[in-house]
């Protein structure tokens, strides 16, 4: 496929307003015990269906607010984050909805905010600005918009605690942007897509490629290495009572534990970094052996996975 191709087929993407969807990553299709319907739910127009035990959504109903993405346990539901990374950039911390007064850099809706693109902006711009429309009468994201992207920074916070956030409902300074400039910041985001959704972190860092790890989590890990604060990871911790038996792994949507064999033994370990906090594995674990916990900012950056649970199980 040649680079126009490319371009096309990231443009297509960049304004497709339904967001991709990784079944591996999903909650429903891993069969977690009380699975989840958070997507549902937050949706404002009733597009998302899950009586097929996936994530299907109707295009004719989506608006592309992104709420659906913003509650997603899993990061099943995800656009390309880049693109709005650059606004956050150019705008040196301020972006408004596209129903916001005024000009400056802008996106789609709030509700495309996630907490590793707040948490990881904040670290490099200081203190952010975002401008919201009339949610209550917005027919794209509605009133449910500012207490969840409340919520949303509040999450942020947990990878970078120093993060300053205002919500106004004002104009931004800053000149309007015309149609040439609006149709270069959509180009150049499509590039970002074409070649790659978020950038390597710095080499200031200390950071290795993370090309792993989901987007959303990249951003997360580059924010807790610029804390100098206690940041809250959220992790698990394994009890006595654990059989190290697969399913934990098996739900478990971002690969984040895994379970080894070492000889006769058996090995859990937790990449604490691919780690979201969704807790289908505490749920869904048989003895109930696996309890949720926060860890700090080393545990985060470490190049090596927390070790859990090594044994030799009773059934092998």
């Amino acid at each position: 496929m040649g680079l126009f191709d490319n371009l096309v087929g990231a443009f297509l993407k960049l304004t497709d307003p339904t967001p991709h969807y990784d079944g591996n990553r999903c909650l429903v299709e891993k069969y977690a015990v009380g699975g989840c319907d958070l997507c549902q739910q937050a949706c404002p127009h009733e597009a998302v269906d899950l009586s097929h035990f996936r994530v299907e959504i109707d295009d004719t109903r989506c608006s592309g607010c992104g709420l659906c993405v913003q509650v997603c346990p899993g990061l099943a539901l995800e656009y390309a984050l880049g693109p709005v990374q650059e606004s956050l950039t150019k705008g040196g911390g301020q972006l408004k909805c596209s129903r916001a007064p005024g000009g400056g850099q802008e996106v789609f809706c709030l509700g495309r905010l996630t907490p590793g693109l707040l948490a990881e902006a904040g670290s490099r711009l200081g203190k952010l600005t975002l401008a919201r429309g009339d949610c209550a009468n917005c027919k794209i994201g509605g009133p449910t918009v500012p207490e969840r992207l409340e919520n949303t920074i509040a999450e942020a916070r947990r990878y970078y605690p120093e993060l300053e956030v205002a919500v106004v409902q004002e104009a931004l300074p800053g000149p309007k942007v015309g149609r040439r400039e609006l149709f270069a910041a959509l180009l150049e985001g499509t590039k970002r897509v074409a070649a790659e959704v978020v950038p390597d972190p710095p080499p200031e860092l200390g950071l290795a490629e993370e090309r792993d790890l989901p987007a959303e989590l990249r951003l997360r890990k580059m924010a807790a290495a610029r804390s100098q604060r206690e940041v809250r990871w959220p992790a698990v911790a394994v009890s006595d009572a654990c059989t190290l038996c697969p399913v934990c792994t098996n739900v478990c949507p971002t690969g984040a534990i895994r379970r080894e064999r070492e000889g006769e033994e058996y090995v859990l370990e937790l990449e604490v970094s691919a780690c979201t906090g969704c807790n289908a594995c505490v749920a869904s674990c048989p003895p109930q052996a696996l309890e949720a916990v926060e860890l700090g900012r080393a545990e985060a950056l470490a190049t090596e996975p927390l070790e859990l649970l090594r044994g030799e199980p009773e059934w092998s």
